[in-house]
This record gives C-alpha cells, structure tokens and sequence, in this order.
C-alpha cells in the first residue's frame, strides 16, 4: 500500500508539473519557440535577498548568449517561400494556404540578407537586460570600475556584445573596459569535444528519439488546412520538414517588428504547438543535457567553461576595485552550462524522454535569447577569507546543488571545491576508459 501510494502521488506531481507547461504555452505562445524564446524583459527587476552583514558584491563572471537574432540558416525562409510559391503557381493552396504564403514573404523579405543578425528588438532587449543586471547589483557600476567584455567569433554574439557597452557607457562616463572578439574564445566557450560529439546522436539515442518524434507527429491536419490536393502534398512535399520549418518560423515572429501584425503560431492547434515544442525540447536534452541514452555526459563539453569560471575567481579575491567579466557566447553553451553547473535541478540523468516536462526540464527557462547565468562575489573587503557568491539565472536567484547556511548565498570555498571535485571525476573516469581501450 505504501508503495502504490508513494508511486500514485508522485505520478500526480508529474502530471500537474506537465499542465504546468501547457499552462505556460498557453499563457504565452511564444514560449514554444524554446530556445528562441526571446527572454522577457520585464519592467521591474526581481527582489533580491540581502546578502549576510557586511558583505558586498566586488565581481561578477556573467555568461550570457545573443538576444533575439534573426534565423541564421536561410533556408528556413528561402526554402518554405519557395515551396508555397510554387504551390500557389499550380493552384494548389487553400486560402489559408494563400494567406501563409503572404506571412511567409513577409517574414523572408525582413530577414533577407540578415540570416543570423541581432534584429532592432534584440538590440533593445540586449541593452535593457545589461541595465537591469547593473542596477540590481549595486556598486559594480562605477568609475573605479573595470569592464573584460569578449565574445565568440559571431556576429550576433559581437552585436549583443556591443549593445552591452553602449548601455554601460550610457550609465557611466567614463568607463575602462577592453572588448574582444576572437577564435581564443573558443578554447573554453564553445570548445568542441570529438570524444561527446560522436556519442551524442548514436543509433541507440536517435532510435528512441525517432520513436519519440513519431509518437508526437501529426501533420496531416496541417497539410490539409494549406493545400487543397493532398494527392500533390504526397508527391511532393516531404510533410514534417514542412511543419518543422513553419513552427520554427512561428517562433522567430515574436524576435522581429512584425510581432503584433502577423502570427504563424494560429495555423497550428494547441496541441501540435505542445507536440512541436516536445521535439525540440527533448533533442535539446539529448544534445545539451544529462540524457543517459548517449551517456549522460553531453553538459561536460562546457567543462572548461566552468573550470574558467572557478580559476577566475579565485583569481580576483584580494581585488580592491569592482570587476565585470562579460562574456558572450552561443545559446547552447549557457544550456549545457546551467546543466553542468546543475542550477534548479538540471542536473537531472533520465533515459525517458516522455519525463522532462515533469521534471521540469523546459528549454525555454534554461537558455531563451538574452539568457544568462551570473555568479557573483561578495566580500567583506580584499582580506575576507570567507568570500561569498550568488548565482542569477536568467534574472533569478539560482539554487546550487551545495550546502550552504546562507542561501541563496554560498561559500566560494565550497563551490569551488564542488565542481572542480566533479570535473575531476569526469577527467579521471575518461581516462581510465582510455586506458583500457
């Protein structure tokens, strides 16, 4: 009995957390972009908790990717445009069909030539959340200040980067600050590891994630709603690629200035949105997460993130004058971070791909565009022995999987030794797999 009890509640707290998805889609569409979800840019920043007496910020390590872009692989514009022209040249479009095609050209000739670029209201998104980080964290901003602002070698990464400055400069004149955008960056944002990469999409993986897919597919009511011969939709339209590209392009509205006068989200049901968003939700956690199908170790290509991220600070700790790494880096690399880092429980191991909803694995609050993880160093002065940090995820304070008496404040001493005890583990388990070999 107990155990029929302890499996029936908590099959009861899954299921309300899988509405909880549902509920947010529903309560903002746009969420289903995933992790194109442009990150809200709310007017008032959340309340932080007081950080213990005496105990003032002096450092921040901020890893953050582009705000909103424009899609950077053109096809997705090019290629569905021309589908549909074609269509509409045989007679082979319903009036909605027509009607698609229409918002199609128009979200292909806004982006034309622009594939990848920051869009005008990603510039204002990426100032607006500098500003907010600044101004939540009071004394990091000023003239004694100093500015180590990089990026990866993209342009919308570079972009969001300056945007970053600019809202700074505004906010204080004059500021010392050294931008850099180079190849270096690679080494520990976006390093590449040939050893994970090969292990990500094995036959196993992408068996079950085929399966997955298959059991969350259903376009043939969208196909009928487009076109008025399904004989010509059999023949020539290969059906989920289609279906693929016009919820991608769903999501990429809400990034531009068409956002309020065209919509491409209406022409799906509510339930194909939550089907769309299951796919992608679920390959991003075989590619980026702890999803034991591949192994379970795919968030350890950021590891030489994290392990800079611990070098850095213990680097800074008898700095007399406020410092702000700010790095800018690829969507993907915060995911696999926040996952490594296992802020708010993302460290989570599961083969079951139907679980992630309850357990509260959602792309769209791990790394929507503009997202962020800052951690933050709190002294008493450059001699404090016991210095603390505190980590914002996009915007709120973060739960560590570390003990600690004060949270959400944590002792440095105790991070680091936490996560550089994991990355050694990870190192040794690699090699001792390479030794056997």
């Amino acid at each position: 009995m107990k155990l029929f009890l302890t499996i029936l509640f908590t099959l009861i707290g899954m299921g309300a957390m899988a509405q909880t998805v549902e509920q947010e889609l529903k309560a903002n569409v746009n969420r289903a972009a995933g992790m194109f979800y442009a990150r809200p840019i709310v007017g008032k920043a959340p309340k932080d908790t007081p950080p213990p007496e005496g105990k003032k910020p002096f450092y921040i390590n901020h890893y953050g990717c582009a705000g909103s872009y424009y899609l950077d692989k053109k096809e997705y514009y090019e290629e569905t445009y021309a589908l549909f022209l074609r269509a509409d040249s045989l007679g082979k479009l319903t009036n909605l069909g027509k009607d698609v095609l229409r918002r199609v050209t128009l979200l292909r000739n806004d982006a034309k030539d622009r594939w990848g670029e920051l869009t005008p209201k990603g510039a204002l998104q990426s100032r607006a959340l500098m500003k907010q980080m600044v101004e939540r964290i009071p004394g990091l901003l000023g003239k004694d200040s100093y500015y180590s602002v990089h990026s990866i070698v993209q342009n919308r990464s570079i972009l969001t980067m300056q945007e970053g400055l600019l809202q700074l400069s505004s906010m204080q004149q004059p500021i010392i600050a050294r931008s850099k955008a180079s190849n270096q960056e690679v080494r520990y944002m976006i390093a590449g590891d040939k050893e994970l990469s090969a292990r990500a999409n094995d036959s196993l993986t992408m068996a079950r994630y085929n399966r997955f897919v298959a059991l969350n597919t259903n376009d043939g009511r969208l196909m009928a709603s487009l076109f008025n011969d399904l004989n010509y939709v059999a023949t020539y339209i290969d059906e989920a690629k289609l279906a693929r590209q016009l919820f991608i392009l769903a999501g990429n509205v809400q990034h531009t200035e068409l956002a309020g006068l065209i919509s491409l989200y209406d022409i799906f049901t509510p339930e194909e949105i939550h089907q769309h968003w299951r796919k992608q939700n679920a390959w991003h956690y075989i590619n980026y997460g702890g999803c034991t199908l591949n192994g379970g170790y795919q968030a350890y290509t950021r590891r030489a993130l994290l392990r800079n991220m611990m070098h850095m600070g213990d680097s800074v700790m008898g700095r007399t004058t406020p410092l702000m790494h700010l790095r800018f880096t690829h969507e993907s690399a915060v995911m696999s971070l926040a996952c490594l880092m296992e802020l708010d429980g993302l460290g989570i191991h599961t083969s079951n791909l139907d679980s992630l909803e309850a357990y509260g694995w959602a792309n769209y609050r791990i790394s929507p565009l503009g997202g962020a993880i800052n951690m933050i160093h709190y002294h008493s002065g450059p001699d404090d022995p016991d210095v603390l940090v505190k980590v914002l995820f996009n915007g709120h304070e973060a739960k560590l999987p570390i003990p600690t008496d004060c949270a959400p404040y944590y002792h440095w001493q105790d991070v680091k030794r936490y996560y550089l005890r994991k990355l050694y583990r990870y190192e040794n388990k690699r090699l001792n797999e390479s030794t056997k070999k």
